[in-house]
């Protein structure tokens, strides 16, 4: 009797079944990956320190909306008698300048809420008002395949070289090599075994300059990351002190790319503070700046760098 035709188990299992199969090499290649997306999005997460806020509001969920959405709203929300900082999609169209005129928020255990554009105080994650997440995910892919290439290169350089022997001199040449790493001064074989004619070897190692090569390309690409987000690097490389120039000029680039962020915030802070008050009517004093803990600074050292963030001017 022929087997009942299982549409979902033909089309959709049986093309990829290998996939069931445990994969160690791609399970590493995926958690290397999502290792590197957590960390950047914490880093991104942890760039800007807000000062003054109300107490029911959370600085984390600022970030947190602003780097995978692009966009929070602040508020006075008259249910729940208190300011509010949440999710919000934009509605009701656009007006001259391209801002929206009305905007919905949203939360877990909130009902949407539509409010009015006058009402409220978007925050955005720059001008262009993108989230900062294309950045984690294109960087947190290079860095895995560049994780992931080291690895291999790295485990080839452990490969021993392939001789290739006859049954007769098999055990000969296990001596040789034996001896070899005893540190034998002078190694004896029979006239087959230590006849260069009759040695054939196939050298399976790694390449070590070219490992190197690799983990300098995976420092500098650390360093572009930390440079698309605003975060102080320099090249960690060179053995010598990097001079003033070389400093200034990578300064110059993160401080340009920090401003992005930046001065969105510190607009949506400039707003908030004239929109709104308190209930008792004390005015709003929030502030927001870059969080000059995320690089730490030893005052005694200068002009050098470490873990990817110069020690010289960072966070000033």
């Amino acid at each position: 009797m022929a087997r009942q035709r299982d549409y979902v188990w033909d089309n959709y299992y049986v093309p990829y079944g290998s996939g069931f199969k445990p994969n160690t090499t791609n399970d590493l290649h995926a958690l290397t990956e999502r290792m590197y997306m957590r960390h950047l999005t914490e880093l991104s997460m942890n760039r800007f320190k807000w000062e003054g806020l109300p107490k029911s509001i959370d600085s984390r969920f600022i970030e947190l909306q602003l780097t995978n959405m692009a966009l929070a709203v602040f508020y006075w929300d008259e249910r729940f008698n208190r300011f509010l900082c949440v999710a919000a999609s934009p509605n009701g169209g656009l007006n001259m300048y391209q801002n929206p005129i009305g905007f919905t928020t949203y939360g877990n255990r909130m009902q949407s809420k539509q409010v009015k554009a006058a009402d409220v105080v978007p925050i955005w994650s720059n001008m262009l008002r993108t989230p900062d997440l294309d950045i984690v995910t294109i960087y947190s892919k290079r860095l895995a395949e560049m994780d992931t290439t080291i690895r291999i290169n790295s485990k080839n350089l452990r490969k021993t070289k392939m001789v290739y022997a006859t049954e007769n001199t098999r055990l000969s040449y296990a001596n040789i090599i034996r001896q070899h790493d005893e540190g034998v001064e002078a190694i004896y074989g029979v006239e087959d075994a230590m006849n260069p004619a009759n040695i054939q070897v196939l050298d399976l190692g790694g390449d070590p300059v070219g490992l190197l090569n690799l983990m300098i390309a995976k420092s500098k690409l650390w360093n572009e990351c930390m440079t698309m987000l605003g975060i102080n690097n320099a090249n960690q490389d060179k053995k010598e002190r990097l001079i003033s120039g070389e400093v200034e000029s990578n300064d110059e680039q993160v401080f340009a790319t920090r401003g992005i962020a930046l001065n969105e915030r510190k607009r949506a802070c400039e707003l908030i503070n004239e929109k709104f008050k308190m209930p008792d009517g004390t005015p709003l004093n929030v502030s927001v700046d870059y969080n000059s803990e995320s690089n730490p600074v030893d005052p005694g050292i200068t002009n050098t760098t470490t873990l990817g963030l110069t020690e010289s001017g960072a966070g000033q």
